[in-house]
Formats: structure tokens, C-alpha cells, sequence
């Protein structure tokens, strides 16, 4: 079946790997995943789920297979992670899995499979104490055949599972997760089958010249599993998705000679006019049914649902059905915060609705093969996907050549025979960064070849050409801002297989900061573009889909951590939005015309296979409104005019629809410039005293106090507004929090230093009727100037400020910060955005309000450790919100708000505030400077940030103005 597979692997004598390889041909024959049948004869029910309750023992001890009714065994949930449900087993130890079941009466003289679709990461079976097989292997699918084991009536089966193993070890896969993941974590099944059976059934089709009629090649195995010569017919039907049959022509009928205990490969090809095609726009799945009769009885229906649709690489381009395509992926775990990489439910399903929401069109499946179920949803709704082999850093393991063919060969070989017939499989990655292609993966890279020489591969590396120029795909991780321009032309098709990477190690940066998750966008978009106007760069996925923590049933918290638009409960942060933004495949900008002209817009069609008169263009401007179906072939830009004249226009909304009741895209284009507030002053005057040494100014609406060492304004009522000296505010970038959460880590605390050690040198006061100047002569270690404040009778603030810098320094932000009362909870604002639309939750929206805290669960970094009933703006930490903690850039006004009054900022876009409660006191910073943070992969191993930083040079200056107003809540 692999004779050209089995050359290459004689061939590794050279480089001292094949000493044992005189078995590979009888090894990659026991290589076998069942199509699930439709039918089988004589047997209603042919699945026997195990899934549920077993008994479980950490510690079993020796023989433990032999215990028929183990005691004082534990109860565990399968499928499941043993830690996730609060077991720990000691490490090389091999825990104890046992349950019972009937076999059906039914099943009698069928063939029965035990079908186990991953179990982490070896294991020993055993049915009725009888040893019925093994695995090695954490993330891939195995079939055996128990009928020799199993009885009638009532059954024991027993698992000896062990976490630690070479598997584990080639994928890193414990490592990666920072906890054991051993454990049944897939489902697990009895399969009952007629003696003659379908073994493997794949589909794969090619297209005419025209890319109009269209050739279907089914490839399957029968095999005859009774100690009798059989004679089978095999006879298929081909339907569309409503279950109609489809006529074909070629041969659809054909007669097998089987000798006993044997099997055959065959294949078939049926040629079909004009399918409808499945690429990630317009899923069209088609059924292939797979008839077996042996002496005219039907015994077994297999169906098969596929896809019409054909790859090809043309030199530096891949194009499906004739179309270019360019990737706008993510890549994907299998996570959940509570159960850690053993997924149930429909999670695959909302996931890929999820991603479809997001503008994605690519998944890539990091990094291991996922449950099918990822697959069979992809098919379903419209998704590439990368499907990746279970390997992971896989090179700092040891690998004999006697453990080559388990370790690295099998788990290839059932990935790809399970998954081969998925339209949604658009490339195969044959390993995630682990270098020795040729001494480990290319032998796996001709095995997918000779397996599926329907796509290409690829072997996903920090670098470019990793695997010598073999493949068909290359790749680099992390390219960086520059990697669109050197790729454009490059030999091969190249993708960039994780790439941009979002905020996620520099932890005390987020914990202060949420607002560095709105900013990614800027980085994000920009990426973007130039890749997308590469020819030669395929596309990319970002890194990664979904947070990557896990609640440990102990309290801890582990995992890489918040690196994804998606947390792990599946709920939308901030970088959900700039990702559906960015990846959105209609983009429309409002066209300048004369002012009596019609309103035009230039709409570009980024679709790869969709003309635009597939979608709804809703457009409304006042009580005016109407709907676009412009005809835009995929790549192409039109204009399109509406029916409303451009000096009408007060604030245009379009929306962009294409079947669904969620926008693709949303865009408002506005007229109107933001509001400039005037300051209005009332006929207010201070009357002035002395406590002490304390100067204390009255008006009849606030109080001023100050001295050298304190400066206050208080309200009517006595409530402090203004609690100190404003104070210069220097934050230096914080790369700090350690790449993996592990169960050692504290809590990340808040970090926003101030300048160090201040000194006021001199204050100078100036009292006069309506208002005060103060003078503020200091110095910092880092810098040393003077601050101007004047304060009206009214309420009215205004302070400018001018340091001269002392210490060379790239800060993260600079500006004053001001200490307020704590019942000042109420943060509103309105600002300058990347974006015309936000979702009215996200944190960077051009306008809103956020409250210190809401009446939810404070939470960590991670977010909550239990199911959340509210949004990810609302996630709270002992300093407030994340809506309230996050900066809000380039802002217009901003306010924080008390019940009684608010301490108003008014600005020109350029400013940015950001607030949070620590000690008692709420701060707020008005900050003239803002970058991205000191993310690893935003700066240093590659830097995206470089365009938004600017180093403050010793003896540069910095100066800035600020506005503010005190103000009754009430007052107008």
C-alpha cells in the first residue's frame, strides 16, 4: 500500500536509523480507522458508547487488569483529563481506568472494533483481563479489534494510561499545557461490523480544464476479516445536500474476489457535470454512499460527505478551483479553562462560528491533529484548515531508530487516514518547530505525499526554507513588520503560520493595562495590509485563537495564558473586534465629491470566491435608507453612488450582510467634526485664609487647600476631589511575567511607578480674586522643570507643564497623574478611534462610560475561573474593571464621575487617560504619550512597535497642557 514509503524508510540505513525497519510494511497495515457505517445487517444499533463514568485508581498497583470489581476505585468522567477532575498521578506512573458493558445480543458474529479517538499519551488495553493492544500516541485516533476478547453479556475493559511517554515528550504536549494532560480525553466506542467491511474509505476530486465537470476518485479498502474466500459487490450513489441522488457516469459498480483474512485496495472514478463547489464561502457538501453485498445481501453502508473542490500550487500562489486564495487564519488549541484539552459538547461548532463571525477563513490546528469534530464543523459552515501533525519542539527528545516508526510514522499515518477526506483540509503541517526535517520529518512529509497527494505541506518553523526547499509550502513565524516586503516574491508559497502575535507575557503591563489590547489593532492592521497586497505571502494565522489557561481543580492557575481574541470561555476581548476589522473581506471608504454631488462609496470585494451581489449593502443616513447588491467580481474596487445627496449627509451607516443576521462589516462615515467644549466661566471668587501652613481658598462651589507638601480641592460638601500634587509620571516598559503561568507564580500586581524621587524645590502662589496661579519649580531622578497650575473660583483647572529629561529612556507612557477620591467610580469619555464602529462593550469604543467595579467575581489575569454571565469588559481585578483600567487613547473629553460631581477632562484627540483605584485612591493619568507595550513579540524578537516609540533623549524637553473642570454632576 506505501511501497514508495517503504523505500525512503530502507533508505534511513544511511543515516543509521533503519536497523529495524524488516516490519514496517506489516506495522503501517495495522494503521486502520473504520468509516463509521450508516448500516449494518442485522443490527440496529452497531455504536456501543463507553463514554461516561468509569472507575479510576491513580495507584492501581500490579495486575490491577485482573481486579473484576475493584472497591475502592474513584469514579472519573470520560472523556476527561484526570488533573482537570482533581487526580494526581505520580509521574511514569500508569493509573488504572475499568468499566463493564453488555455486549448486544445482536453483535453476534460481528467483527467488533474498539475505537478510541485519543487517549494521552500510552496505553495498555485490556479486555475481560486479556491484553488486547496498546498505544503510543496523545492526540491521534487508533482502532483494535476486540472480537476475540469480548463475551456474551457482561464485559470488563481496563486502561492502563500513562501520561509521561515518548509521545508526550515528541508534543510536547504536558510541557505546553503546564499540567499533566494524561487520561481517555477523546470519546471512546464499540464498533460492530459485518465480516466483510469497508476499512478505509476516502474521496478526492479534480476538476476539467474549465473547472465545469468534475471527475470523482473514491478509494477504499474492503476486507474480508472470516476464514472464508467471499465474493462482495460494491456499488455507490452519489447525492446533494437535500438527499437527492446525482447522476453520474463511470463505474459505479464493482465485483471483489477476497481470499480469507484478507484485504484490497481499490478505486473507482465517477465523473459528475457542472457539482456545485465547496470553497469557505459556499460550503456545498455532497454524500457518497458506499454499498457492500455479499451473496446479494447488502451487509454495510458507508457515506462519505465531501466537498468539490481542487488545490493546486502555481508557483508562489495556491489556488483552489481556479481561484487564489490568501488565509485570514488564527490558530486553535483544544482548551478549555475547566477541562483543559478534552473538549464536549458542541464547543467545535460555536468555535467555528465564532471564527466565521471574526472574518476568519483559516485555522490553524496548533499543534496536533483536533478532534474530527473541528473538522466536520469547518465542512459545514466554510473554513480552511491547516491540520498539524502531534509533534511540538520535538527535537529535544532522544529517538532511537527502533521507536521511529511509533513515535513519529504512526501518529502520522492515522492523522492522515482519518482526516483525508475533509474538503475543509487545506494544506497538512508535518511538525510545529522542531527542526531535523531530514533526519525525521521528510521520511512523515512522503508518507502524507504518498497517503494524500491531493494538497500540499508544509513544515512549520521559526524560519524560512526549514525543510531545504522540499515541500510545497514554506513558512516563518513571526516575519515581523518587514516580512510582507522580503516575501513578495518568493519562490514558494510561503505563510506566515503564526504572526502577530498578541499581549500575553508581559503580565504587569496587562494587569495595569488592559488597554494594550485595543492598541494590538494598530499593529494588527497594518501587518495586515501588506501581507495581503504580497502575492507570494499565502496569509497567516495569528497567534493564537484562544486563551490558553486552564483553572486547576486546586485553585492554581497554568497555561501560556490571555494570547487569544477569544478567552477560554469563548467570549469576545478586544482584539476580536480589530481582528473582524481587519480580516473583513468588504472594505468601503466614503468617496470626496462636490458637496451637491451623490454620495459615492469605493467598495473593494476581498472575497476570495464571492461576487458582492451575493451580499446586502444596507446603508442610513436620517430618516433616509437604502440596500446595495453591487456586482464586484473577488479583487475587484468599484464605486458605487446611493441615492442621497453628499450635503445631506449627517452620519451614514452601512452595513454589509452576506446571509446571516450578524454584519460582516459595519462603517459610519460622519460630517460632522467632534464637539469642542468651550470653557464657560461664572463670576466666582476665592475667599482666602490660613491654617498653619496651609493657604485655604473658598468659592461657593470648591475649596483649595495646599502647602509644600499638599494640595487638595474638595466640593461643597467636604469630599475630597483632588488629593495631591499632580505628579510626574514616567512608566517604564515591563516585559515581566514569565512565559508560562505555572503553579509558583503569585499574582501579578499592578505596575504604574511614578517618577522617583521627587523633590519640590519651590512653590510659588499667587492669589487673586477669581483665581489662583501656582508655580511648581521640582525635581525627579529621571527629569526636573516646572508645573503651572491655575485654578478658577468656577472649578476650572488648567495646568502646562515643561521637564527637561535627564535620563536617556524609552517609557511605555509619560504624563500627570492625578490622585482622586474613590467614589469617584464612574469613567466616561469620548475619543478618536481606529475604527468609525465598536461594539458597545469593548473597551476602546469612541465613546462610553465604565465603572470601577460591577456585581461580579473579582478575578485574576486569567479572568474568571468560572463560567461568566457577563462581558470581558466587565472583568475585574482589586483595581478596578478592565473597562475602567484601560487607557483611552487620543481623547476628546473624559470624565470621572462621582454621585455628586466630576473631575472632566477636555483634550484635542492627542491625549490619553487612563485610571485605576489602588490604596483607597482612584488615579487618574492624562498622558501625552502612549505605546504598545514591552510584549516580547511586539518588541523585542520582532518589533512591531517601533513606528509608535519615541526614546526621551537627555536633555530633551517634555511639556504638556491639561484642561480640566470640576463640575456638578448636574451642572450644564
Amino acid at each position: 500500500m506505501y511501497k514508495n514509503i517503504i523505500t525512503a524508510l530502507f533508505l534511513l540505513v544511511c543515516i543509521g536509523l533503519n536497523a529495524q525497519y524488516n516490519s514496517v510494511h506489516k506495522k503501517l497495515e495495522t494503521v486502520r480507522w473504520s468509516p463509521l457505517p450508516g448500516k449494518v445487517n442485522g443490527v440496529k444499533e452497531f455504536k456501543l458508547d463507553l463514554n461516561g463514568s468509569w472507575k479510576f485508581n491513580p495507584a492501581p498497583g500490579d495486575k490491577f487488569w485482573q481486579q473484576k470489581e475493584p472497591v475502592d476505585w474513584a469514579q472519573i468522567n470520560v472523556p476527561g483529563e484526570w488533573v482537570m477532575q482533581g487526580f494526581d498521578v505520580d509521574t511514569g506512573t500508569m493509573a488504572a481506568y475499568q468499566r463493564d458493558f453488555e455486549l448486544p445480543e445482536a453483535w453476534k458474529g460481528k467483527r467488533i472494533k474498539l475505537r478510541c479517538e485519543a487517549v494521552y499519551s500510552e496505553c495498555e488495553i485490556w479486555i475481560n483481563g486479556k491484553n488486547a493492544g496498546g498505544h503510543l500516541g496523545g492526540f491521534t485516533p487508533f482502532e483494535i479489534d476486540v472480537t476475540s476478547y469480548v463475551k456474551k453479556g457482561n464485559n470488563t475493559i481496563t486502561l492502563g494510561v500513562k501520561n509521561e511517554s515518548l509521545a508526550d515528550s515528541l508534543s510536547s504536549g504536558s510541557k505546553y499545557a503546564v499540567h499533566s494532560l494524561g487520561g481517555i480525553t477523546r470519546p471512546v466506542y464499540l464498533l460492530a461490523l459485518p465480516g466483510v467491511n469497508i476499512s478505509s474509505f476516502h474521496v478526492n476530486t479534480t476538476f476539467d480544464s474549465n473547472y465545469y465537470d468534475a471527475s470523482l476518485d473514491a478509494e477504499f479498502c474492503i476486507t474480508n476479516e472470516v476464514s472464508k474466500d467471499k465474493t462482495a459487490e460494491v456499488a455507490f450513489k452519489l447525492r446533494d445536500k437535500e438527499g437527492k441522488e446525482v447522476s453520474t457516469t463511470g463505474t459505479d459498480r464493482l465485483f471483489v474476489n477476497l481470499e480469507a483474512n484478507s484485504k484490497i485496495k481499490l478505486s473507482t472514478i465517477l465523473n459528475v457535470s457542472n457539482p456545485e463547489k465547496w470553497d469557505p464561502e459556499h460550503p456545498n457538501l455532497y454524500f457518497l454512499d458506499c454499498s457492500v453485498f455479499v451473496n446479494g445481501k447488502e451487509v454495510e453502508v458507508i457515506t462519505r460527505r465531501f466537498g468539490f473542490r481542487q488545490i493546486e500550487v502555481r508557483g508562489n500562489q495556491v489556488f483552489v478551483n481556479n481561484r487564489p486564495v490568501k488565509l485570514r487564519g488564527v490558530c486553535r488549541h483544544e482548551v478549555h479553562p475547566l477541562s483543559g484539552r478534552s473538549l464536549t459538547g458542541d464547543i467545535w461548532y460555536e468555535d467555528v462560528k465564532l471564527f466565521k463571525e471574526g472574518n476568519v477563513n483559516y485555522i490553524r490546528t496548533s499543534h496536533y491533529p483536533p478532534n474530527e469534530k473541528l473538522l466536520e464543523a469547518c465542512d459545514e459552515l466554510g473554513m480552511f484548515v491547516e491540520v498539524e501533525g502531534p509533534f511540538c519542539w520535538a527535537d529535544n527528545t532522544s529517538l532511537t531508530s527502533d521507536q521511529y516508526f511509533d513515535g513519529i510514522i504512526r501518529p502520522i499515518a492515522e492523522m492522515v487516514e482519518r482526516d483525508r477526506s475533509h474538503p475543509c483540509l487545506l494544506h497538512w503541517s508535518v511538525a510545529n518547530e522542531s527542526r531535523k526535517f531530514n533526519e525525521w520529518f521528510k521520511v512523515a512529509a512522503d508518507l502524507i505525499k504518498e497517503m494524500d497527494p491531493s494538497r500540499p505541506r508544509i513544515f512549520s518553523q521559526w524560519g524560512s526554507n526549514a525543510d531545504d526547499g522540499y515541500l510545497e509550502l514554506d513558512n516563518h513565524h513571526y516575519p515581523g513588520p518587514d516580512g510582507s516586503e522580503r516575501y513578495k516574491n518568493h519562490k514558494r508559497p510561503i505563510t506566515f503560520d503564526e504572526y502577530s502575535h498578541l499581549n500575553a507575557y508581559n503580565r504587569y503591563e496587562l494587569m495595569t493595562d488592559p488597554g494594550l489590547r485595543d492598541f494590538w489593532g494598530d499593529i494588527f492592521y497594518n501587518m495586515w495590509e501588506n501581507m495581503y497586497q504580497a502575492k507570494g505571502v499565502l496569509g497567516g494565522a495569528i497567534w493564537a485563537g484562544i486563551d490558553d489557561s486552564f483553572f486547576l481543580p486546586s485553585g492554581h492557575v497554568v497555561g501560556y495564558g490571555t494570547w487569544g481574541p477569544l478567552d477560554g470561555w469563548r467570549r469576545k476581548k478586544p482584539e476580536f473586534w480589530h481582528m473582524k476589522k481587519t480580516y473583513s473581506p468588504v472594505k468601503i471608504t466614503l468617496v470626496e465629491d462636490e458637496k451637491n454631488g451623490q454620495v459615492k462609496l469605493s467598495v473593494e470585494n476581498r472575497y476570495l470566491f464571492s461576487n458582492l451581489k451575493e451580499c446586502k449593502i444596507k446603508w442610513q443616513n436620517g430618516n433616509q435608507s437604502g440596500t446595495l447588491s453591487p456586482d464586484i467580481a473577488p479583487g475587484q474596487k468599484k464605486e458605487v453612488e446611493l441615492s442621497l445627496k453628499n450635503e445631506l449627509i449627517e452620519q451614514l451607516k452601512v452595513d454589509v450582510y452576506n446571509g446571516g443576521q450578524i454584519p460582516v462589516d459595519q462603517y459610519v462615515f460622519n460630517y460632522s467634526r467632534p464637539e469642542i467644549e468651550v470653557v464657560k466661566h461664572r463670576d466666582e471668587k476665592f475667599e482666602w485664609n490660613t491654617k498653619d501652613d496651609t493657604r485655604i481658598g473658598k468659592s461657593s462651589f470648591i475649596t483649595v487647600e495646599l502647602n509644600k507638601r499638599e494640595f487638595r480641592v474638595f466640593n461643597l460638601k467636604g469630599e475630597c476631589l483632588i488629593n495631591d500634587w499632580p505628579e510626574l509620571m514616567l512608566v517604564p516598559l515591563n516585559n515581566k511575567g514569565g512565559v508560562q503561568m505555572t503553579k509558583e507564580v503569585k499574582d501579578y500586581e499592578l505596575y504604574s511607578p511614578s517618577a522617583s524621587k521627587r523633590f519640590v524645590e519651590s512653590i510659588r502662589v499667587d492669589e487673586l480674586d477669581g483665581k489662583v496661579k501656582i508655580k511648581l519649580e521640582e525635581s525627579y531622578e529621571e527629569a526636573a522643570g516646572t508645573m503651572n497650575i491655575e485654578i478658577s473660583a468656577d472649578g476650572n483647572i488648567d495646568i502646562d507643564y515643561h521637564y527637561g529629561i535627564l535620563k536617556t529612556a524609552l517609557y511605555r507612557q509619560w504624563g500627570l497623574v492625578f490622585l482622586v477620591s474613590e467614589e469617584f467610580n464612574k469613567l466616561t469619555w469620548k475619543r478618536k478611534g481606529l475604527w468609525s464602529v465598536y461594539p458597545t462593550d469593548h473597551i476602546g469604543r469612541l465613546e462610553g462610560e465604565a465603572r470601577m467595579f460591577y456585581n461580579d467575581e473579582r478575578c485574576g489575569l486569567a479572568g474568571p475561573s468560572k463560567q461568566p454571565t457577563w462581558n470581558y469588559n466587565r472583568d475585574q481585578t482589586r483595581y478596578g474593571s478592565n473597562d475602567f483600567r484601560s487607557t483611552k487613547r487620543n481623547i476628546f473629553k473624559a470624565s470621572l464621575e462621582s454621585s455628586q460631581n466630576s473631575l472632566k477632562l477636555l483634550s484635542d484627540g492627542t491625549q490619553h487617560v487612563r485610571c485605576w483605584v489602588n490604596n483607597g485612591q482612584v488615579h487618574m493619568l492624562v498622558a501625552e504619550y502612549d505605546n504598545p507595550g514591552a510584549e516580547k513579540f511586539v518588541r523585542d524578537f520582532v518589533n512591531h512597535a517601533a513606528p509608535y516609540d519615541i526614546k526621551l533623549n537627555r536633555g530633551e524637553n517634555i511639556e504638556g497642557k491639561i484642561s480640566l473642570r470640576v463640575m456638578d454632576v448636574n451642572r450644564k
